[in-house]
């Protein structure tokens, strides 16, 4: 009898024990929805980037049309590049049933923001284990640092990181599966082959990452192609389907994605949007500047970033790569994705922290593993330094929840103010000469933004210095202009004209409307 009831009891124990991390995943899933959805329009306030995508869908709904527009017709560069197909469409989708707002918009990057955090904890389970799941999705809810944004931020947003992301980890999910099948049809049949339909199921999630976002074509082929070759050359724990078919299925997937742009804009066209691609590239993505490097290398390593450990993590990670097994292999996948990803932020990027988003979101469970085998390797012998690193843990988590609570729950409405106000006074066919893309989604007003090439000249001179972004915007002849977040912050309507030929008509936050005397 005695010992029916310790069984009684340690099977209990078993239970719960097992039971706690589906509690734990609950509850963070729960603390994501409330901070992903409260005052989903209002916070963060909407701004240039995310208007300049949200105008492709609205013009594909309104006039279809996949372009960008302005006052002197459509453009085919520039948001349509920038941001992909498996964002623009499923948000077109959502505004023909729906109607067109913001908050529909952003409702489609919520359930990408959950499809992300879903698919990564089952990912981080298959490869560490439930605990580190749990604790990896913790750090990832947690990403916001004092001056920058995290996950939950980004995912309340129409941007292509957290899409992009999710599709990334769903290839990645799909890849690790893959292997484990293989790796447990060899301990039967040594001429087994990994699953022709999981390989390319991964492939697929991986070629719709690159479709989503172009920063990931920079990264995904080079990372897949040396994982394949450090495989063939030191893990030998895949096969030739597993190394070679991923990664020619997203190429493909790519390939295709471009071969429709060129059918569909014309030699011409294609060639120009190219061009204004690669210039938006020199003035973000391949700057090579020394100042950038220091200023990305800070972001990685500030100690509001997962408590200062993202680069130790990522070191962990490939520390435990090294072992030639499937495991390493698992291990590695990760880790050299990150490495890759991180190096060209820090060596290359104008270092902008959410270029680093995707590197950023999958070292969460480098982390969380530091962090978890740290803690069990402290506890016997050195309590109270468990006991400290468990409370250094927690406080990398529930500060940022805290900073980014606060973020949600003091909205900014004035966009949403100024465009009420734009439609009660300003008349539909006047031309409005603006550098507010967000204004050019939330009315239906003539708006003349300036060329994309002028983009790049602006974004490096705010953050190396230089003359302000020339700009002719008087020739257009605007009879108003509105001057929002971005027009202050380059200078672009600076100009003795502005003063004497536009009087002040209104202002609401940070915009300003002006009219012609």
């Amino acid at each position: 009898m005695k010992l029916s009831l310790f069984a009684y009891r340690d099977r209990l124990s078993l239970q719960h024990a097992r039971s706690m991390p589906r509690f734990w995943i609950a509850v963070l899933l729960v603390i994501a929805a409330i901070l992903a959805l409260i005052n989903l329009p209002y916070s963060p306030r909407t701004w240039y980037d995310e208007g300049s995508h949200l105008h492709v869908p609205k013009t594909f709904v309104q006039d279809g049309v996949y372009a960008d527009k302005s006052a002197e017709g459509y453009r085919f560069h520039g948001p349509t590049v920038g941001v992909g197909p498996t964002v623009m469409l499923p948000i077109a989708g959502v505004f023909k049933l729906f109607g067109i707002g913001l908050t529909q918009g952003r409702a489609v990057i919520v359930i990408y923001l959950f499809l992300a955090l879903i698919t990564l904890y089952i990912l981080a389970e298959r490869l560490q284990g439930r605990i580190v799941a749990v604790l990896a999705i913790a750090f990832l809810i947690a990403s916001r640092t004092f001056s920058y944004d995290g996950a939950i931020e980004y995912g309340r947003q129409v941007l292509g990181e957290v899409p992009g992301f999710a599709f990334l980890t769903l290839g990645m999910l799909a890849w690790v599966m893959a292997l484990q099948q293989l790796q447990a049809r060899r301990e039967q049949d040594s001429t087994s082959k990994s699953s022709l339909w999981v390989c390319i199921l991964s492939g697929l999630g991986f070629g719709l990452a690159l479709l989503t976002k172009n920063q990931f074509v920079l990264i995904m082929p080079a990372a897949f192609a040396l994982i394949a070759l450090l495989d063939w050359v030191y893990y030998r724990a895949g096969d030739w389907r597993l190394r070679i078919i991923p990664l020619v299925v997203a190429c493909s997937c790519f390939g295709v994605l471009t071969f429709l742009q060129y059918q569909f804009l014309g030699a011409g066209t294609f060639a120009k949007t190219i061009e204004e691609t690669r210039k938006a590239a020199s003035g973000a993505i391949f700057v090579f500047d020394i100042r950038a490097t220091l200023r990305a290398g800070y972001y990685l390593l500030r100690p509001d970033l997962y408590g200062g450990f993202l680069i130790l993590g990522l070191g962990y990670t490939l520390w435990r790569s090294l072992q030639r097994n499937a495991k390493g292999l698992m291990e590695g996948v990760v880790g050299i994705l990150i490495a890759l990803w991180l190096t060209w932020f820090v060596g290359a990027s104008l270092g902008w922290p959410r270029y680093a988003f995707p590197a950023v979101a999958f070292g969460a469970i480098g982390v969380a593993r530091l962090v978890v085998d740290a803690w069990q390797l402290l506890r016997p012998k050195r309590r109270w330094l468990a006991l400290a690193l468990a409370v250094y843990a927690s406080a990398a988590i529930v500060i940022p929840i805290t900073l980014t609570a606060n973020a949600v729950l003091h909205p900014d409405d004035s966009a949403q103010q100024f465009a009420a106000y734009m439609d009660e006074h300003v008349p539909q066919n006047a031309l409005i000469a603006t550098w507010e893309q967000e204004l050019g989604f939330l009315t239906n007003h003539r708006y003349q933004y300036p060329p994309q090439s002028a983009l790049a000249d602006a974004v490096r001179r705010q953050w190396f210095g230089g003359e302000h972004a020339t700009y002719d915007w008087e020739s257009a002849q605007p009879a108003y202009i509105a001057i929002g977040p971005f027009g202050d912050y380059t200078a672009v309507f600076n100009s003795p004209k502005l003063d004497k030929d536009f009087l002040l008509m209104q202002q609401i936050g940070p915009y300003k409307l002006y009219q012609r005397r």
